[in-house]
């Protein structure tokens, strides 16, 4: 079974939020608007240019860093530009200097919260519920896909970016993953005594076609807490005396993905959020 893995980070800047369909489309699983998802950002790179030579590579010419430290945010709500403005600044970027593309790098921690209707294949459909006491059984975070609950109300839930663990394929070409030895389990219960796996996992984008899904995510392993992804600014920017404002729509509606193995239990994951960037005087 070739799972695809749904992930896409938000970014820092004045933020303009503007809604869009995230178009998700899953196995066997359905996705719906959370009512929070809150991701860590580390950095924030602009670049002049980028190879884009497959969807893990994450090369950044002429990085630029505007943003370090740790600022964790909900992506379903606007921040405030205070904590905007303490996290990135672009004074004193290179005069003359054009950037097509950033780079933000986020940790793989994602808290979820939220419920979506799960169906299958011969399956009725339910409802699956976020979940704050689900737990991985000692398992690796990165190699589990955590269950969701189908009764109750969603709870905030801990969730960790997955590693891959087979082939991903983009524009017909086949990348094998470094991490080919891993085999992902989805579990099926709380405490994920009882798990489904798989051999093939992986991240892949939904849309080479829409650059609002991003470009690239880096190829993680089991023992990176980070990752980093590489999107393409609206349309270039060339830095003038002014200092420059990073505008950022984004939208959420479809953000929160559902799954079942067996039609009764499931599981929950995020799933990637449309963003526009642009850069401004």
């Amino acid at each position: 079974m070739n799972k695809i893995y749904k992930l896409l980070p938000l970014f820092l800047g004045l933020i303009s939020s503007q809604v869009y369909s995230a178009g998700c489309a899953g196995s066997e699983g359905n996705c719906a608007q959370p009512s929070k998802y809150i991701l860590t950002m580390t950095k924030l790179e602009l670049c002049t240019s980028v190879p884009n030579t497959g969807p893990y590579d994450v090369t950044c010419n002429g990085a630029v860093t505007v943003g370090t430290g740790s600022l964790e945010f909900d992506v379903t709500s606007v921040l405030p530009k205070q904590a905007i403005a303490t996290f990135a600044s672009t004074n004193g970027l290179p005069i003359g200097s054009t950037f097509t593309h950033i780079k933000p790098t986020m940790l793989r921690k994602i808290q979820l919260q939220g419920s979506v209707s799960v169906s299958g294949s011969g399956f009725t459909t339910f409802t699956c519920h976020t979940d704050s006491g689900a737990t991985l059984n000692s398992a690796n975070k990165y190699l589990r896909l955590l269950a969701g609950k189908v009764s109750g109300s969603p709870t905030l839930m801990t969730y960790y970016l997955n590693t891959d663990s087979g082939e991903q394929t983009r524009d017909g070409v086949s990348y094998v993953s470094q991490n080919a030895a891993n085999q992902m389990g989805m579990c099926k219960n709380q405490d994920c005594t009882d798990t489904y796996t798989w051999d093939s996992y992986n991240k892949d984008l939904p849309n080479n076609i829409d650059t609002r899904f991003g470009l690239s995510i880096e190829d993680v392993t089991n023992s990176d807490d980070d990752f980093s992804m590489i999107f393409a600014l609206t349309k270039p920017y060339t830095v003038s005396e002014v200092a420059p404002k990073i505008n950022l729509s984004f939208g959420t509606s479809m953000s929160l993905s559902g799954d079942t193995a067996n039609g009764t239990s499931c599981s929950i994951s995020p799933y990637y959020v449309k963003t526009e960037i642009t850069i401004t005087d």
